[in-house]
């Protein structure tokens, strides 16, 4: 299972949040492999198409690496914050880099995926958002979604672990269900 962290902030409440649910699939008998990608060197798609017609993005990073890994997996848990409205840049640029997956036919994503947000904002805020993520990319791309946590009110880092222990639990076991 390939984990793809969208927030900048380590340690922050999706890291923590996904951390729970890391260990649910792996108390499962997975292996799961963690990127966080505020740290990876992942450039934006350039529609340039060639991708189309050759096995990786022509952009030379990180993101080559990360499209295969997810190719290969049985499954992705992705997290991020919901920042005015929208995934973080750090999640939006990998998931554009879906492109190169959806042109070329030796590739495909397929197995669960689990996704998680958080929010500064009351839980449900951004319900019709997070609706429209799992379908665009996760389900359109060739996932079955088994599910997703959102933890509203979730502002400062720490404040669900602190305050939000039925989170950390729904987290650990969705993460049980892979």
């Amino acid at each position: 299972i390939i984990a793809l962290q969208g927030s900048p902030r380590i340690g922050g409440n999706c890291d923590v949040l996904m951390d729970e649910m890391i260990k649910g699939a792996e108390e499962n008998g997975h292996e799961v492999v963690k990127y966080y990608l505020e740290e990876e060197d992942i450039a934006p798609c350039k529609a340039c198409l060639f991708c189309a017609e050759n096995p990786d993005c022509v952009r030379e990073d990180d993101g080559n690496k990360i499209i295969n890994d997810l190719v290969a997996a049985d499954g992705v848990i992705f997290a991020t914050p919901i920042y005015y409205g929208q995934m973080t840049a750090q999640a939006k640029t990998i998931i554009d880099r879906f492109y190169a997956i959806g042109q070329n036919p030796d590739k495909s994503l397929s197995g669960k995926a689990a996704l998680i947000f958080t929010e500064n904002q009351p839980e449900g805020t951004y319900e019709a958002y997070i609706e429209l993520t799992k379908f665009s990319p996760f389900t359109f791309m060739g996932y079955e979604v088994i599910g997703h946590v959102d933890a509203g009110s979730a502002g400062p880092a720490g404040i669900v672990a602190d305050e939000q222990e039925d989170k950390l639990k729904e987290a650990y076991e969705l993460g049980k269900q892979f």
